[in-house]
């Protein structure tokens, strides 16, 4: 009976305890989480509150004509197959300034016949396609005879750190079509990369590109091409190695 008392009077005891520290404003909870958000509080989702701003949250969907040159018998435009969109580049770097525009997207090169006055695709550019033009007004390809061929040069980018990719139309019978450039029989590529600020020359009947350059290469290739009706394409027939000091 005794144990019993005493065990009722220890817990009344405590219980008076609790009480007077309550009172006293006590804590017992975590200090160290924060509490969640009144609703009010809660985190907006306002554009531009993110410091994360990406090109894609600034790509606009955009088929506009991207190049043109024009022949006397018509005219080659490069444009959107189905959708391509563009942003602004977003970071100055050697592949162009911020304020410079980006597309991608699905693109081909067509020919528009004035005799016939119906555009005809006649080739399509690869996946990871790339335009980098400092506004958005059509890029003039570039004109040039070559065994009495009409040829066309197309650079989609304006600058790059080691080189420009280049693309080549021929126009022939009131027709046009792409020229690839064969490195070795068998072995064809459909552009070639030459070095910024070093722009293509024609030559002694050849097409003549200084190749781009990469980081720890010693000597930069120079290439000369013939062209060959046959085949439309651009025939390696030799290639000069040179030390970058020296271009």
């Amino acid at each position: 009976m005794k144990n019993m008392i005493s065990l009722g009077l220890l817990l009344l005891l405590l219980m008076l305890i609790g009480c007077e520290d309550k009172g006293n404003g006590a804590d017992t909870s975590v200090s160290s989480l924060s509490p969640m958000p009144a609703a009010s509080e809660s985190l907006s989702a306002t554009p531009g509150s993110s410091p994360l701003v990406t090109e894609a949250n600034l790509a606009k969907e955009d088929d506009s004509i991207r190049a043109i040159g024009t022949h006397l018998d018509g005219r080659l435009l490069v444009k959107p197959a189905n959708k391509a969109s563009v942003a602004p580049l977003g970071a100055p770097s050697c592949y162009g300034m911020e304020t410079d525009l980006h597309w991608t997207g699905d693109y081909e090169a067509v020919w528009e016949s004035k005799s016939e006055g119906i555009a005809t695709p006649i080739s399509t550019f690869p996946i990871d396609f790339e335009i980098v033009q400092p506004s958005d007004s059509p890029v003039i390809m570039q004109p040039f005879t070559l065994e009495d061929m009409d040829i066309f040069a197309y650079v989609p980018r304006y600058t790059d750190c080691h080189g420009l990719e280049t693309y080549l139309f021929g126009v022939s019978n009131r027709k046009a079509f792409p020229i690839t450039f064969e490195i070795k029989p068998g072995v064809n590529w459909a552009s070639i990369s030459q070095l910024p600020q070093h722009p293509f020359k024609v030559a002694n009947g050849e097409f003549i590109v200084t190749g781009g350059n990469g980081a720890g290469q010693d000597f930069i290739n120079v290439y000369h091409f013939k062209y060959d009706p046959n085949k439309k394409s651009m025939i390696l027939k030799s290639t000069n190695q040179v030390k970058p000091i020296d271009i």
